[in-house]
This record gives C-alpha cells, structure tokens and sequence, in this order.
C-alpha cells in the first residue's frame, strides 16, 4: 500500500507537471508564474519550500533524540524572518520586477558581476540543499520499497527533474500548496494519533518526564547524560537562540524563499502571504517537535532517528493514517526538490550563463512587457529606437531564453544527480550548512539594499563575497578537522561578521552612483494601487489572525506542556 501511494503521488505530480506546462509560454510564466500568484498559493509555495525531508526527518529526528523544546524554540524564533523577510526586503524585491534574486541584486547596484557572483552562491547553495533534499527523499522511499538504492535515486530524480522542466513556477505554486495541505494534515493528524496513544496531551507530557531511557528529553534544554551530543544547557540554549536568529535571516532574504514574493499579485498578497506561512508554521512545528519526541513512549530505540516518523506510520498507525503521512513526507520532499531545482537552473540560465556570453538576449524586453506598452510608449514618447523593437522579434527571443533555461536547469540537474550518488546521505548537516550560508552571504547585503542609500557596489560584493568565503571554510574547518569550535564560533556569525566588514571597507572612501541612487530611489515609491483600503483592510485581518494563532499556540503550551511538566518534575 505505501508503494502504490507514492507511485499515485509521483504520477498525479507528473500530471499536474504536464497540465500546467501546456500554459507556460513566455519566461515571465516560467520564472515568475506571470507576476498573479494569489495569497494562499504564494502562502503555500513559501511552507512548502521550506518545510522539507529536513523538517520530516531530519528536525524530527532532533527532537526524536531528545531536543524537542530546543528545536521549538528554534523554529519560533526563525519564522520570524517572514515578517522581517517581507517588511525589509520581499516587498521591495517585487517592486524590482526582476526575475530572479541574484538579478535584483546586479539592477540595484548595477552591476552584472554582482548579479553572476549572487548566482554563483545561489548554484552552490541551493545546489548543495537540494542533494541533501533528495538523499532524504530516497532515505524515504528505501523504508518503504525493497529495491535498490540506484534506482530509488534515479526515479526521484526523473519525477522532480521533469515535472521542473515542463511547469516552472506555475507548476510549483500549484504544487507546493497541494502538498503544504497533504503533509500538514499528515504532520498534525499523524502526531495526534501518537499523542492521543499516550493519553492525550497532559498525560504524554507526563510520560514523556518520567521517561527513564532519554532522562530530561522534554526539559527546556534537552536530553541529559550519555545523549546528550549537543553539550551543556547552556551550550544548546546558545545554539538555539543562534540557530533561531540565522534562520530568521535565512528566511528573510535566502533565493528559495524571498523569490517567491515575485510571484505576487500585489504587495499586499506578498505582505498576507508571510504572515500565513508564519501561523502555519507554528502549528505545524508544535507538533513535529513534541510530537517527534512523543514517538519515544512507543519505541525509543528507533535508528536512525531520522526515521522515526516513518516508523510510526508503517508499525502503529491506522492504515490510511499511515499512508497519508508518508505520501505527505514525500510530497514535502518533492515540492522543495523542484523548488530547489528551479531555482538553481533559473539563477544558472538567467544570471551566470550571460556573464560567459556576449549575447544579450537575457535582458531584452518579453513579449508581455512590450504588448503592454511599457517599451512602446516609451519609444513613442522619446522616439528613441526602442520604437524599432518588433514584438515578434522580442517573441522568438524569449523562446530561445525559455529553451536555453530548460537546457540549463537539465545539466544541473544531472550534476546534482551525480552529487547526490557521491556524497554522503548527512540530511541535516548538509542542508543547515547549505541554507545558512545565505544568512552569512546576503543577509546584510539584502537589508541594506532596501533601507540605506550609503551602501555602494563595491560594499556589497566584497560584503557577499566575505561572508560566504568565510561561512565556508569556518564550516569546513568544523566538518572536517580535529579543531572543536566553541557554540559562538559558529560559521554562519563569523560569515555575518565577515559580510558587515566587506561592506565597510567596500564603502569606504566610496559613494553610491547616480544609477544606484535613482534605483533605489524607486524602490522606495510605494505604488499608488497598494493604497487601496480594502486591500490594506485584508491585510490587517491577517495580521490579527495570525496573532490570534500565536496567542492560541502559547496557551496550549502552557496548558499541555508547561504545568503538567512542571509538576511531574515536582
């Protein structure tokens, strides 16, 4: 049953890849979805890319072993990047109309070299989390169907790589929000089913401090005794509290997520869109952290405990159950691999190949920005040649820029094929070093772009450049030698060190170009149609609900967690 179920997911998500493809016509459809996504598909695009085989496996894992609260704390304090992320940065990024991260990047400091460089990082790093992606993918599928681990590989491969080239965004949105419904029912509905085994809420907190195998394992800081890998308290208290904040970052400005906001209707959808990811995360977190240690009042001998979940369905769940949480681990998996996907082939396509070409088809106008008269009239206005440029010719270009785009995004996806058959299956090490690297490289650089006018060129390059060099090799030297570095020494706050300091001594002695100034002026002219009250009104209700969602989450902790806790440990 659970191998018919994921074969029905890989054909319906093939189907949907297929359907979708037939509509993509113009590179504005296969970047950017044509710039109309609604809330709920940008909302479920932004959870599903982030919730991935990470989340169902690795973070449950976490918290399987004995680090729930930590990782709850974790996760509350990094989905804060939403609204930061969306405030500071992704609304500004949809007004740019670019069609990738790295592009906006090279229009706001005008610079194609800052715009190659971006895509070089978004290559490597979201290269490198989409092979940690696919090794949980088929770490899944090997608990579930006896063949061999080739060949598991291969087929994910084939069903995310296809359904990427047929669809792009406009497959991905519809997608990600089909699979952000099945796999939070999964999450939700699976760890009910475990918690309610145990009792019911009250009575598994209980259980759960008086479980003699992973003393402590509820605590604020985690599992005590031989267990505990992750140090002292204080040790995992700072790496939460840092975890969580570099994430917030990483949610803030990293490709896979703030390009997502380019897909928007409007700001306002961008603006509700953050804030629906972020109640929906909450929730989904509450109960993959408490739940995943939850798990442990049925079998805590699970290895590795990045199965944990899977477990669970196959060996105590209802058989429905069962299949629902596995076809949603799997759908989670899938959705960000062709997240991760696009993303990479559309950087590699858009913002690095133009750098090795003297053709600048690249950054010629589409057929929809000509139609719509923007070029047009203003080549009647001036009279300027750009009144020669003929539609069919920008039409014939942008074909040739969407087939080079899908050419590209399949070599990559070969080389990501390879990576993944030659490294080793390390889910969460690989994707945690991979995503964070974005915090160190952009973080600042991204902020600032949007909120201060003194940053230059040449800051923000030598900002990028120093943060992601140093994150790096700061995380190789951890990996990979005998040196043990202390929890503040971590490579992603050495790496946001390295960032700020860049751009210090880029801007020194250096000013902002007139070019630079009036794009950044620009950025700043709030459009005229984002005024508009009844959408300003939208948005407040969605504030006020996720608000509510916040307070409702805090309560059931105290109620279910914090009291019966409290008085269990006496």
């Amino acid at each position: 049953m659970f191998a018919l179920a994921i074969l029905g997911s890989f054909v319906l998500y093939l189907v949907i890849g297929a359907v979708v493809g037939r509509s993509v016509k113009t590179t504005d459809d296969y970047y950017v979805s044509g710039r109309n996504a609604p809330t709920f598909l940008v909302a479920g695009t932004l959870v599903a890319s982030f919730v991935s085989t990470v989340s169902f496996m690795g973070e449950l894992g976490f918290s399987y072993d004995g680090f729930a609260v930590p990782m709850l704390l974790l996760a509350s304090i990094n989905i804060s990047g939403y609204a930061i992320g969306v405030l500071a940065f992704g609304r500004y990024l949809r007004r740019s109309e670019a069609l990738t991260v790295p592009e906006y990047f090279g229009q706001r400091f005008n610079s194609k070299t800052i715009q190659a460089v971006a895509g070089f990082m978004v290559v490597i790093g979201i290269g490198l989390y989409l092979v940690s992606v696919s090794h949980g993918l088929a770490l899944i599928i090997s608990q579930l169907v006896d063949l061999p681990q080739w060949v598991i590989m291969v087929t994910v491969w084939i069903a995310y790589t296809v359904f990427t080239l047929l669809s792009g965004s406009k497959g991905i949105l519809i997608n990600d929000t089909i699979m952000f419904v099945v796999f939070t029912i999964a999450a939700v509905v699976g760890m009910s089913f475990v918690i309610a085994a145990a009792g019911g809420p009250i009575a598994a907190t209980e259980k759960m401090a008086q479980l003699i195998s992973k003393p402590d394992g509820i605590s604020w800081h985690g599992v005590t005794g031989e267990g505990a890998y992750m140090g002292s308290p204080t040790e995992v208290l700072i790496y939460s509290v840092t975890l969580g904040i570099v994430w917030a970052l990483v949610v803030a400005v990293s490709p896979w997520q703030s390009s997502r906001f380019l897909m928007a209707r409007n700001e306002h959808v961008a603006i509700r869109s953050g804030m629906f990811a972020t109640g929906s995360l909450i929730v989904l977190y509450l109960f993959l952290t408490l739940g995943g240690f939850a798990i442990n009042l049925i079998n805590p001998n699970i290895e590795p405990s990045e199965v944990a979940f899977i477990w669970v369905a196959q060996n105590h769940l209802p058989g429905v159950i069962g299949i629902v949480i596995v076809t949603g681990i799997v759908a989670a998996g899938l959705s960000s691999a062709a997240s991760f996907l696009s993303i990479v082939g559309f950087s590699a396509a858009n913002d690095i190949l133009p750098a090795f070409s003297n053709r600048r088809e690249f950054s010629t106008a589409t057929p929809g920005q000509i139609e719509s008269g923007g070029l047009a009239k203003r080549g009647r206005d001036q009279r300027t040649k750009t009144a020669s440029i003929d539609v069919d010719f920008a039409r014939s270009v942008d074909k040739q820029k969407l087939r080079t785009s899908r050419n590209v995004m399949l070599i990559v996806s070969v080389v990501v094929l390879i990576l993944t058959f030659i490294t080793p299956p390390v889910v969460l090490t690989i994707a945690y070093f991979a995503a964070t690297l974005f915090g160190a490289a952009w973080g600042p650089v991204a902020i600032c772009s949007t909120q201060s006018r003194r940053i230059t060129a040449r800051g923000a390059l030598w900002g990028m450049i120093g943060g992601f060099v140093v994150a790096a090799a700061v995380q190789a030297v951890d990996e990979f030698t005998e040196i043990q570095l202390p929890t503040l020494a971590n490579p992603v706050i050495l790496g946001l060190a390295a960032c700020v300091l860049g751009i210090l001594l880029g801007n020194f002695r250096n000013q902002p170009t007139p070019e630079e100034l009036a794009y950044f002026e620009k950025l700043q002219q709030t459009p005229e149609s984002e005024h508009n009250p009844e959408r300003v009104r939208g948005t407040g209700i969605m504030a006020w609900s996720v608000i509510g969602i916040c307070f409702l989450v805090f309560v059931a902790l105290v109620f279910f967690y914090a009291i019966p806790y409290g008085q269990t440990i006496g």
